[in-house]
Parts: structure tokens; sequence; C-alpha cells
């Protein structure tokens, strides 16, 4: 299914009474009041996140670069800002979430290095089979509120969004290599943080036996939606390959997810030598339609995620906002001689 990329405009840009996505959106997050500072870093991430993947360094060179800026308060309002440009594409496309992630293109491998740089390791249950040792990690914005300096003016993520998950995905056979981002509510430091996420992982044992817990409105997680299993199941059990198939599409965050279910559903209706009897033909066709209508990127998600063509959205005009007219501070020396980055994060 085509997608089409829209930049998010700057709220100068709407007809008088007009009110955008974003707006209403604010509005409905309780974070209205905090518009104009939301608008600069949607900007501001836009314009990092191009600095860091036009850039003509290795990704070996980025992450280097970016580990130098590791724990520092400019590292967290880089990674906010390239959170709230984001959501601000996920808002534009009405698929903004309460729970959920990102799973964005990221061809050179660039703005995954970046991630690897600024985060610290961390492990996780999300997307194990697709991640190298290594490639799991996490930043915790908490830092940002209440703080001074670089950080006091920073606005807080949507649903008290504090901690980044961040999963690099390299040479993938359907998605290449992709960046998977997960806004968390807790991080990985402390006893209160470590309890909450033993809770939630008790939880997701729980929705692994509770048909439709993948459902739920507001939740845009990589997890297939129960009945999108059934109904493949169903459709595609009693062929000689189907089992295989099923198994791996996988359910619940494990296996090779929508990606896998389309590409077999294409396959099979689109070879004139299979012969299919009428009602599998019938189902699966029924399938594969819902698929391409309901989501966009059908051929790379894994589940119900957002995803997100980086690339082509950068290919489009950037957000604006008063007094953003570039990247940030250090990355603005991202492609400045490796001998002055040991000053990088004195100078932030």
């Amino acid at each position: 299914m085509e997608h089409r990329s829209r930049h998010q405009p700057c709220l100068e840009d709407q007809e008088p009474g007009e009110k955008s996505r974003l707006s209403r959106y604010l509005t409905q997050t309780g974070l209205a009041s905090q518009t104009p500072d939301i608008q600069t870093a949607i900007a501001q991430g836009a314009h990092d996140v191009r600095a860091i993947m036009t850039n003509p360094l290795s990704s070996t060179e980025i992450f280097e670069f970016a580990r130098k800026l590791r724990h520092s308060p400019e590292s967290v309002r880089q990674v906010s800002s390239i959170m709230w440009y984001l959501t601000s594409l996920s808002v534009e496309r009405d698929q903004a979430f309460v729970t959920g992630a990102y799973l964005v293109r990221d061809p050179e491998g660039r703005l995954s290095a970046y991630f690897r740089g600024v985060c610290t390791p961390r492990i996780s249950s999300h997307l194990k089979g697709h991640s190298a040792p290594g490639c799991t990690n996490g930043i915790d914005l908490r830092a940002a509120v209440g703080g001074s300096g670089t950080a006091a003016s920073l606005p807080p993520l949507p649903h008290g969004h504090c901690h980044v998950l961040s999963i690099s995905i390299t040479n993938d056979k359907r998605r290449g290599n992709c960046l998977f981002l997960k806004p968390e509510r807790y991080g990985v430091h402390g006893i209160r943080n470590l309890t909450h996420h033993a809770v939630m992982y008790a939880k997701s044992l729980k929705r692994q036996h509770t048909f439709g817990a993948n459902e739920v409105v507001g939740m845009r997680k990589e997890r297939i939606p129960d009945h999108l299993v059934a109904s493949f199941g169903e459709a595609v059990d009693t062929l000689a390959d189907g089992p295989q198939a099923i198994a791996e599409v996988g359910r619940r965050g494990k296996g090779e997810g929508i990606a896998a279910m389309h590409e077999f559903l294409t396959n099979k209706l689109g070879c004139s030598g299979v012969v299919l009897p009428e009602h599998t033909r019938e189902r699966m066709g029924a399938l594969l339609t819902q698929l391409e209508s309901q989501y966009d990127f059908v051929g790379l998600r894994f589940g119900n995620e957002v995803v997100v063509d980086l690339p082509a959205e950068l290919a489009n005009p950037l957000p604006r906002a008063p007094g953003v007219c570039g990247p940030s501070p250090p990355l603005s020396q991202l492609s400045s001689d490796p001998s002055e980055w040991k000053d990088l994060v004195d100078e932030t």
C-alpha cells in the first residue's frame, strides 16, 4: 500500500480558525500549553535526523561521535526532539499511540549508530530474534524534568514516556537496516524502574493467553493482532507449506510478523502454477485485501507498530519553527575533523 508522506507544518501555516491534528493531539494529551516548545522540538528533531542520516561519515564513525555525547544533557535533548518528530509524523497519519513503537527505515545504519552511541546497553524482551548482541540499548530522558541548563525547557514526551528503548536491526531479509524505537514510562535503573518492568513483563505473559489482548485501543506495538493470526491460520493450514508459514509469521511479537504473512499470501495468489482450492483462495484473497487496506508499509511491518520511511520523509520540506534553521549543536560539528570531537561535551 502506497504511503504519501506529509511534513508537519508549523501552527502559522494553518488557515484562520483551523486547528491542526497536532494541536488537537496536544490538547487531548494535556500538553497544549507547551505547544511552542513542542513545535521547536519537532523541527529540531527533523533537522537532527537529516544531519545524521545524510552525513557522509560511516556508521562506525557516527557511533564514535555519538558515544562522546553519552549521558550529556545535549544527547537527552536530541533524542527527545527526534522522538517528538516521530510523534508528529504518527499524529499526521492518525497513528498516534498511548503505548507503542516505531520501526524506522535506516538504510545506511547511521541513525542506529547514533542511538547505539548515545544510549547505554540494556536487556529487552522485544524483537530478540532480530537483534544482534550489543544492539539493544536505552536512554533515560527523566533527567530533563526539573533540570537546569540545556535540558531545563525540554518539553516532556506524551503519556509520561521518559525512556526510549532502541534496537538496531541489521540486514534483515525483508526490512534491510531498520531502527526500532519504543518510548516507555520507566527506565532500567533503580528499584522503582526494575519493579515496573517486572510487573509489565508479568502482564505480557498473561496477554499471551488472552485472545484480543494485542488489540487494545491506543496500542501500536510490534505484535500482530490476534484476529489476523487466527485468520491467516484458518486460510493456509490445509496447504502443504501452511504450517511452516504459520510458524514463520509467529504471534504476539515473535516471528516475522505481518510482512511474512503478506509475502506468503502474495506469492501464493500471484503464482499461476499454484492450484488452490476455491475456498482457500477466497480466504487468502480476503485476508490480503484486508492487510493492504488496513496497513501502510505492509511488506515491512512486524505488527501494529508505526512504520516510518525516514529517507522519504526527509525528501519533503522539513517542519519549521522560529529559531530552528539547522542541526543542533554539537551535531552541527558532525562533518568536522574527528580530532575536534574531544571537546563536544564541554561545549554543550
